[in-house]
């Protein structure tokens, strides 16, 4: 069963039950059509898929089949802020830290952050957030190399083979901050880490 938006021939807006396939006796679509009459109907989508479709979702992940995983970048310094999922797999037992006010390692081992719209002209081009350390480059993220220093505000263990984290888990950066994010490999197996963010202007 569905419900849909619909107005009559005077206008006024009404809200109809469908539960038939159409032309059926008694079906509410064939009430609706009659007369050539109007038929407006309202459709939604999920943010997540919103924010792809206008170009403001963006992603990145690094993994590894031994040793701890790191991503660091800057939050650019602007009204657009970074809303972040995370995503931890591994083979074994693994723990995802996130730390605020880091230090980047000084080594320039980047990555280019990609825009999840890959077919629209107005995509909205590259990431704002910058990596951290080495070259500092804008769109990119730092990867495999330790951070230090910060605060650590996100602590989560990781079961063998777990993964997947819904809308709860989000994080909503600071600006002009730098972040880290890192697996502590436990069991010293394959692992991965993937982040997607929306870079939504706050008006």
């Amino acid at each position: 069963m569905a419900t849909i938006q619909v107005k009559d021939a005077n206008g006024d807006i009404k809200y109809l039950e469908v539960t038939g396939g159409a032309g059926t006796s008694g079906d509410p679509f064939k009430q609706v059509y009659k007369d050539d009459e109007y038929v407006g109907s309202q459709v939604t989508e999920d943010v997540f898929h919103y924010l792809v479709h206008e170009g403001l979702s963006f992603s990145t992940s690094t993994y590894a089949t031994t040793g701890d995983l790191y991503i660091c970048f800057t939050t650019p310094n602007t009204e657009t802020y970074i809303h972040t999922l995370m995503d931890v797999s591994g083979e074994k037992n693994c723990a995802l830290e996130v730390w605020q006010g880091v230090t980047a390692g000084a080594t320039a081992t980047e990555k280019v952050v990609y825009n999840k719209n890959r077919a629209a002209v107005d995509s909205g081009g590259a990431s704002a957030v910058i990596a951290g350390g080495g070259t500092a480059t804008v769109g990119s993220v730092q990867h495999g190399v330790a951070f230090s220093g910060g605060t650590r505000i996100y602590e989560e263990f990781q079961a063998k083979g777990s993964g997947g984290r819904p809308a709860e888990y989000e994080l909503l950066l600071e600006k002009n901050t730098t972040y880290g994010f890192k697996v502590d490999n436990i069991d010293n197996a394959d692992c991965g880490l993937n982040l997607t963010w929306f870079e939504v202007p706050h008006l």
